[in-house]
């Protein structure tokens, strides 16, 4: 099983928001984040930046107003 940490902004000096998501939704703008352990978060006025699988990562990055 694959589990992500997941980021707000860059990497090296980003806000953890959940350290092993399992899901991840975008629902008209605002990203879904699930855990393994039945926590979630929601970003709203977020979007996926970038996801690395190899290094099991994911940088949520606000959108431009």
């Amino acid at each position: 099983m694959c589990l992500s940490k997941v980021y707000l902004g860059e990497k090296n000096d980003a806000k953890i928001i959940i350290e092993e998501a399992t899901k991840i939704r975008d629902n008209n703008g605002t990203v879904e984040i699930y855990s393994i352990f039945e926590e979630s978060s929601k970003q709203k006025g977020y979007y996926i930046k970038e996801v690395d699988l190899m290094d099991n990562y994911i940088i949520l990055e606000r959108r431009g107003i």
